[in-house]
């Protein structure tokens, strides 16, 4: 997820973002199939973060489709 975004591990961990409880799918109207995944930017996130990805607090962040099958290969 840090290539993705850009960011370093020590990075995510400073927000924190956790794969499990924060990162969502996306599954159209249907409900049937998986189109991409998501997070909403936490509170929590470090000022210097927000800055170096323009990102805002509550903002959706849109993920690749194969984000976990990219970790899996790590």
């Amino acid at each position: 997820m840090a290539n993705e975004l850009g960011l370093t591990l020590e990075e995510i961990e400073s927000i924190p973002l956790d794969a499990d409880s924060d990162v969502h799918s996306d599954d159209g109207n249907s409900g049937n199939q998986v189109y991409s995944f998501y997070f909403n930017v936490p509170d929590t996130t470090p000022e210097e973060i927000l800055d170096k990805k323009c990102w805002e607090i509550g903002e959706r962040v849109e993920l690749s489709l194969n984000i976990f099958d990219e970790e899996e290969n790590d």
